[in-house]
């Protein structure tokens, strides 16, 4: 199935939040020159091309649509069109599978798009290229991430899959009306000050302040973020949490409480609001407050025509900044014919050189000091927390018919059926647990 550029990336974006939550540069200098090589502990060959012939690789990164990795294919093909011949394949919406063909054939794809907190399915049947040696043997590269987003590609203390793009949820602000209004919030505001915010507007605006076409994204964030310490986070995601506990009961009412209030876009009716139609809200002034995916955020505040946008992280309301979200990135099989030779694209397609056209694009990316050209871009602020992704997979993981009632069906259930809801999602968990 072809998809447009927008749906093909707001697809990428809701599928690697999903992944991660549920599963789980001028700074760069090195352009994939490093011709140093490290311990291999897969126990792969490589396997040199005849003399006189060069090494061919297939390499399947770029989506139907996205231009920045349209455009990173004729870089690889520019920058080692002397050394190896390169095929591409495009990303279909069956990677998993389309891979795993791939490998069990015995002929690979040579690096492979995939999510980093997604990769435990290729981990735990020994399918993936364990990365940590070869990062390890160049300091510079293995540095030139932004600090903690390598973690969402370790399993077991290896790392398998390293970032490009981190993709979380963010919420945009029409910083004119929060002026107009008598707002001031932080970058980073509390769940209580975003809430107090919302209030005020609607008050003294008149408007619905809040618009969320991913109405499920609220009470998911806030339940990977309430917890005092890692250790209840992991009991919530391996089911040992029921839904009826009150901290639990927090934070579905007060997510309601913002349906209740009419502080959600555009009042009746908010929890089937369509993506445009939040974004013609906003464009509108109809919506002061809108929810949206980072990398998309560049696009997203052109397209509305804000003159003064104020980027805010999801707000939380527990002890940490922490953030549910993912990366997008890429992964090498275990079994390729000439790993070298896939390190080698893949440390080019990580530096500073081929990821600066995302940034001068709009795109945020998972590397340090990448400036956009553009001394007005806010790409930054779209990266601001890439380093601190809650890596605790979530609860819906434990069984698919409990994910589909708590990421689909919430918060509606809860808003129309109360305590009911709550009996239900709990009833779904306590079976998942037992399997």
């Amino acid at each position: 199935m072809f998809l447009s550029r927008k749906s093909s990336l707001i697809y990428i974006a809701i599928l690697c939040v999903t992944l991660l939550v549920s599963a789980c540069g001028g700074g760069n200098s090195n352009s994939g020159n490093d011709s140093s090589t490290a311990p291999n502990e897969e126990g792969n060959t490589d396997t040199a091309a005849p003399l006189g012939e060069k090494i061919k690789l297939t390499l399947m990164f770029a989506w139907p649509g996205d231009t920045n990795a349209e455009e990173e294919q004729k870089m690889i093909q520019e920058r080692f069109k002397d050394k190896y011949d390169i095929t591409f394949k495009p990303v279909d919406n069956n990677v998993e599978k389309t891979i795993k063909t791939t490998i069990s054939a015995g002929e690979p794809v040579d690096l492979a798009f995939y999510w980093p907190g997604a990769m435990e399915t290729f981990v735990n049947a020994d399918m993936a290229l364990d990365l940590t040696p070869y990062l390890d043997a160049d300091p510079e590269w293995k540095n030139s991430f932004i600090d903690g987003t390598l973690g969402l590609g370790t399993y077991n203390g290896k790392i398998y899959s390293v970032p490009n793009t981190p993709v979380y949820g963010l919420m945009i602000a029409n910083k004119d009306l929060l002026v107009k209004a008598g707002v001031t919030l932080p970058d980073q505001p509390t769940w209580e000050e975003f809430t107090q915010a919302l209030s005020t507007i609607k008050e003294k605006l008149g408007i619905t302040p809040f618009g969320n076409a991913w109405v499920g994204w609220t009470h998911r964030f806030l339940l990977q973020t309430i917890w005092p310490n890692e250790q209840k986070l992991k009991e919530w995601s391996e089911g040992k949490i029921p839904f009826t506990d009150p901290a639990v009961v927090k934070v579905f009412d007060e997510v309601k409480n913002l349906y209740d209030k009419e502080f959600v876009y555009p009042g009746k009716g908010a929890l089937t609001a369509t993506s445009d139609q939040v974004l013609a809200g906003f464009k509108a002034e109809k919506v002061a407050i809108m929810a949206y995916v980072n990398f998309l955020a560049d696009g997203a505040i052109k397209d509305a025509g804000i003159k003064n946008p104020q980027i805010l992280s999801w707000p939380h309301n527990g002890t940490g900044l922490k953030v549910a979200g993912a990366a997008n990135g890429y992964m090498i099989p275990a079994n390729v014919k000439n790993p070298e030779a896939s390190v080698e694209v893949l440390k080019y397609l990580t530096s500073s050189e081929v990821l600066q056209y995302r940034v001068d694009h709009g795109a945020p990316v998972s590397v340090k000091d990448v400036k956009p050209a553009d001394p007005n871009s806010k790409v930054e602020l779209y990266a601001r927390d890439a380093g601190n992704p809650t890596i605790a997979k979530e609860i819906g993981a434990l069984d698919p018919k409990l994910d589909d009632y708590y990421a689909n069906k919430m918060p509606a259930n809860y808003i129309f059926k109360g305590k009911t809801a709550l009996e239900e999602v709990d009833k779904l968990r306590q079976d998942a647990v037992k399997q």
